[in-house]
């Protein structure tokens, strides 16, 4: 009988073997995102070659050719082979970027097509599309006589006509009337577009030529000037100069009021003082130094922070190549519209509007240098509102950071060889010659990931969630934000390939792509024949319940092996009774949620370990004294405790809990024996080690997370173990020897010595 029963526990081993399939293979985690449910959910949506498709059909020349690299490999030749014969067959396309015969009459009759220098250059960029049709100046006169749309009317009245806005500045900060005396300067700005009702808020500190005597330093000097006029602005309580600064078409006119002006009432000098950021400073024309601070305040008496324009030659061609734009409706309806009330409310003088059409001429400008006329148009029409375009300008300037730099070295290594020597000059060339071949390699890099970022733009209409992901795509090593974002753009390509919904799927969970271990690849083609499918399906339809489930799956075939092995093992010689069948249960189930645990840490290494946002850098520790006195630091307690602390914690937890349930059962198996008090007594000293283990691996996570802390970036995680590891060693064994031996060894010596009695 005793045979039959252990030949039948080998049931539970299958039964293990397919819940654990179905618990690996399940494709949902906590912290990353799995291809698989990536590949189901992309199933039917719009893929790379769709839009490509689209995009011929269109003659979108410039497009396609973004979108090619991105296409399948089995028709990217026949794309290539389509894009090379419209080229052919219209050598314009290549200059505009393709579009409808509207848009061919946009770019050679309003536009002006190029002009033959950047044609020569191979310049196709919009910008200098949008230069060619301001220059000529037709576009913008026939925009404004002919457009109907209100918002490319707001627009062409915002543009500054007679000179960059601000153009103030130069001339007020160089007027002897403003820098020549200390005090506090009030000069009221007049006829500016963007700056109605402003003034500027000055102070000047200044000290003549004999400042100087004595040795006395320039910055010296500057501190004090700098000291004096924050003190002035500070303590100001008086009246002050005022100065009318007026507009007169191109010119700036500058003349001293006289008169009793006040500011606002109520004004918080001390704080504007704060506030005040530095002008101007240097010497004067006596020889003195004057330093000069201040900024802009509105009629309600509060600073402003005003950002700096484009260039004039370059503001005006973008703001009249997106008047075209927005006639064309390269731009979304909702953009137009916020672009258009943008420009109106700037106009008003609302600083808030001012400041963001400002930035967005920077980002548009972005944009506009990176890719054809065509190319931005599709780009732009992709972005649901004004948050988009400026994501993508960040996302341009992100990954043309490293291309930047590269040029910046061969500028400065250009400008410095004219002061060598003619015998070094021949060795620094060659230096420049190799660092034009590396920003070779970085431009084609660059190229590539514009072509990455421009796919999935046009693909999921989400340039916020695309700039979202790279930007928070976890970095977990010190200067490792390149290689993120190269992951990241590795998985947005990935998304790609299985379609819109993928790519969708990806952007809104906002978790890397998860990288399959040997465990999940050898379960993988398994899987399916388990009803692997409604796994994936819930995975994404379903996710907290899905989750659930894996870890129950991964639960029970833990569960269902240590049947396995109790069931089929022999039993020992030793071993003559048996812990209560509830104990049983409940110590294989304790170890079972440990070991999925564990299998779940071993599928997500990442979460165990801590974003670098969240990882102290400061070195380090070799001291036990300076480890644990890290954890006293004010800068400890105002960190906030993160998911790694959480599974540490838990780990620990779990493993004594485990601990904890093999010694009870310890303990009953002793009561079931049929023995003396005496013998049973002897037996629980015996099983005092056991009793023990409990506080000894308590100990060990001490040390070993005292040892991670030293090794690894992750004090306050590595501290939170080393504190809770002990603290639940002590805890069990003090629970397990107070509340379950105690009692029961006292009831043992009772009985002994009722059988001594008797």
């Amino acid at each position: 009988m005793e045979n039959k029963f252990r030949i039948g526990g080998v049931t539970f081993l299958p039964l293990a073997v397919i819940l654990g399939i179905l618990g690996l293979g399940a494709p949902v985690y906590f912290a990353s995102v799995s291809e698989r449910t990536l590949a189901d959910i992309g199933e039917n949506t719009k893929t790379v070659d769709e839009e490509m498709l689209r995009q011929l059909r269109q003659n979108n020349v410039g497009p396609a050719e973004m979108l090619l690299p991105l296409a399948s490999v089995s028709k990217r030749q026949e794309f290539a082979e389509a894009i090379e014969a419209k080229n052919q067959a219209h050598p314009e396309l290549s200059i505009s970027g393709g579009g409808s015969i509207f848009d061919m009459l946009t770019f050679n009759e309003y536009f002006g097509g190029l002009d033959k220098y950047n044609l020569d250059r191979g310049r196709y960029q919009a910008f200098f599309v949008y230069n060619r049709a301001t220059s000529r100046g037709d576009l913008w006169d026939r925009l404004r006589d002919k457009s109907s749309n209100d918002n490319v009317q707001a627009l062409l009245r915002s543009i500054p006509v007679d000179g960059r806005p601000g153009f103030f500045w130069t001339k007020l900060m160089n007027e002897p009337l403003v820098y020549a005396f200390p005090g506090v300067k009030v000069a009221k700005l007049t006829n500016y577009p963007f700056f109605s009702g402003r003034k500027v808020l000055l102070s000047v500190g200044l000290r003549g030529p004999e400042a100087f005597e004595g040795n006395v330093t320039d910055a010296q000097v500057r501190d004090l000037c700098l000291a004096e006029a924050k003190v002035q602005l500070a303590e100001f309580s008086g009246s002050a100069e005022w100065f009318d600064v007026r507009k007169e078409g191109t010119e700036t006119e500058i003349n001293k009021i006289d008169g009793n002006f006040s500011l606002t009432s109520g004004l918080d000098f001390a704080d504007l003082a704060d506030r005040a950021v530095m002008l101007k400073l240097g010497r004067t024309n006596d020889g003195g130094y004057a330093v000069i601070i201040g900024g802009i305040i509105n009629s309600a008496g509060k600073m402003e922070s005003h950002g700096r324009w484009l260039p004039y030659p370059i503001l005006v061609p973008m703001m009249v190549g997106t008047a075209m734009s927005i006639e064309k409706d390269y731009y979304s309806a909702d953009t137009a519209f916020e672009i258009g009330r943008l420009s109106q409310k700037a106009l008003d003088g609302d600083h808030g509007s001012k400041e963001r059409i400002r930035s967005f001429y920077w980002s548009a400008h972005q944009l506009a240098r990176k890719m054809n006329l065509i190319q931005m148009a599709e780009l732009t029409q992709s972005c649901p509102n004004l948050q988009g375009v400026f994501d993508l300008a960040a996302l341009i300037r992100m990954l043309n950071r490293p291309l930047s730099s590269s040029i910046g070295k061969i500028k400065e290594a250009n400008r410095k060889v004219g002061f060598l020597p003619m015998d070094k000059r021949e060795e620094s060339r060659d230096q420049i010659l190799e660092m034009i071949e590396e920003k070779k390699v970085v431009q084609s890099e660059f190229e590539h990931n514009l072509q990455i970022i421009y796919s999935a733009t046009l693909l999921s209409g989400n340039p916020s969630g695309i700039l979202r992901f790279v930007s928070d795509y976890p970095v977990f090593e010190k200067d490792g934000d390149e290689d993120a974002v190269e992951r990241a753009l590795d998985d947005l390509k990935l998304a790609m390939t299985y379609g819109k919904g993928a790519l969708d799927h990806l952007l809104d969970r906002n978790k890397p792509v998860h990288q399959d271990g040997f465990a999940v690849n050898l379960a993988k083609p398994m899987f399916p024949l388990f009803g692997g499918g409604v796994l994936t399906d819930l995975s994404h339809k379903h996710r907290d319940l899905s989750i659930s489930l894996k870890i129950l799956l991964l639960i029970s075939s833990f569960f269902c092996l240590l049947l396995f092995i109790s069931k089929t093992l022999p039993k020992p010689s030793f071993q003559r009774s048996q812990s209560h069948y509830s104990l049983r249960w409940t110590r294989r189930l304790s170890a079972s949620t440990l070991f999925a645990l564990l299998s779940v840490l071993a599928l997500e290494p990442s979460l165990l370990q801590t974003p670098r946002g969240q990882v102290s850098v400061a070195g380090f520790d070799f001291a036990l004294a300076n480890l644990l006195a890290y954890a006293n630091e004010e800068s400890m307690a105002d960190q906030n405790l993160t998911i790694v602390t959480a599974i540490v914690a838990g780990v620990f937890l779990l493993v004594q809990i485990v601990i904890f349930m093999i010694c009870i059962s310890r303990v009953s198996q002793i009561k079931n024996e049929e023995l003396k008090a005496g013998l049973k007594l002897g037996l629980l000293d015996n099983e005092e080690n056991l009793f023990d283990l409990g506080l000894y691996v308590g100990l060990g996570g001490t040390v070993l997370s005292l040892i991670l802390l030293l090794v690894l970036d992750v004090k306050q995680d590595a501290l939170i173990g080393a504190y809770t590891s002990t603290l639940f060693g002590i805890l069990f064994v003090a629970a397990l020897k107070i509340v379950i031996v105690r009692p029961y060894r006292n009831h043992l010596l009772v009985k002994q010595s009722e059988e001594k009695g008797a």
